[in-house]
């Protein structure tokens, strides 16, 4: 029996027009600067951090090289990528979003950090995730979540500027295991919730992504237009909602680039629009530090 209705759960943009669609919804971001409806002119905020953070296998790293294919118009795995019984990331990285265009590559106004995969022997503890928030751990710094890091480590930054933050989280869930996530990984589960209450504390909003939503809808696996008609897709939102009382508003279905070989407007539909949404979460917490930005960030005249 089909899941698929004929109103969308969501409104979004006209999948009838995917092509049209697709190319605004990518010039817009092209285009973003990070609280630019508010700061214009000599203030400038050099990039947004988004945070992916999740369960061995849930597609973190997958998430930020569909990105990548996106504004690079290819396939383009940067990430390491693949199941594994561990986590193929080992490094807290910050990575940059590449722009394809005529006069060259050139790095967006945000950038994305991967961390290694939690798993029941590797869950992240509370210090290190402040540190992570708080900007004080550098690219490439080779991470144990469960260890210990200390501010004599080499490379710690001691004082980071508010461009070094994390300014969202995106909490990446598999949503083929929703129906159990309690059950199948409750110690990953219970280390997720327990993070959320450190983001809270540092005010830093967090939305989740669902991977994987074509293994939960097999319409949606042939037509990854009808994500937003499938029930089951829109269950499934639900249910991590109540699970990590998030709200559904951003909760953002996605399928990451697995099998494909060429892009595809609709995957790329769907990852522009999660996008889309967590920069907005980036903006609102940006928002908050307004007065620091204009006071940090102004480019003065030293004549």
């Amino acid at each position: 029996m089909s899941d698929i209705v004929e109103t969308p759960w969501r409104k979004t943009i006209n999948w009838c027009e995917i092509f049209e669609e697709c190319k605004s919804l990518k010039d817009e971001l092209e285009h973003y600067e990070p609280l630019g409806d508010l700061i214009t002119g000599e203030v400038t905020f050099p990039q947004v951090n988004i945070l992916l953070f999740g369960g061995v296998g849930a597609g973190k790293s997958s998430v930020f090289n569909t990105w990548n294919s996106v504004f690079r118009e290819k396939i383009f795995n940067v990430a390491r990528s693949g199941s594994a019984d561990h986590s193929l990331t080992t490094k807290f990285s910050k990575y940059p979003i590449l722009s394809s265009s005529k006069t060259g590559p050139r790095p967006l106004k945000f950038r994305v950090c991967d961390i290694r995969g939690l798993e029941p022997d590797h869950l992240m503890n509370k210090d290190n995730m402040r540190y992570i928030l708080e900007g004080n751990i550098p690219d490439r710094f080779q991470l144990d979540p469960a260890g210990n890091i200390s501010a004599d480590m080499p490379g710690f930054v001691r004082h980071p500027k508010l461009d070094d933050k994390i300014h969202c989280v995106a909490i990446i869930q598999d949503a083929s295991i929703v129906d159990a996530m309690q059950d199948v990984n409750p110690d990953v589960t219970r280390n997720i919730k327990e993070m959320q209450t450190v983001m809270n504390n540092q005010d830093v909003p967090q939305v989740v992504i669902l991977t994987k939503v074509d293994n939960i809808s097999e319409e949606t696996k042939e037509d990854p237009a009808k994500v937003f008609n499938s029930t089951k897709v829109k269950s499934c939102v639900g249910k991590v909602s109540e699970v990590l009382g998030i709200p559904r508003n951003i909760i953002f279905p996605m399928k990451n680039y697995e099998c494909e070989t060429e892009n595809d407007p609709c995957i790329d539909a769907m990852g522009l629009l999660t996008l889309k949404g967590i920069l907005n979460q980036c903006d609102a917490y940006l928002f908050n530090h307004y007065n620091d930005i204009i006071n940090d960030y102004t480019v003065r005249n030293k004549n």
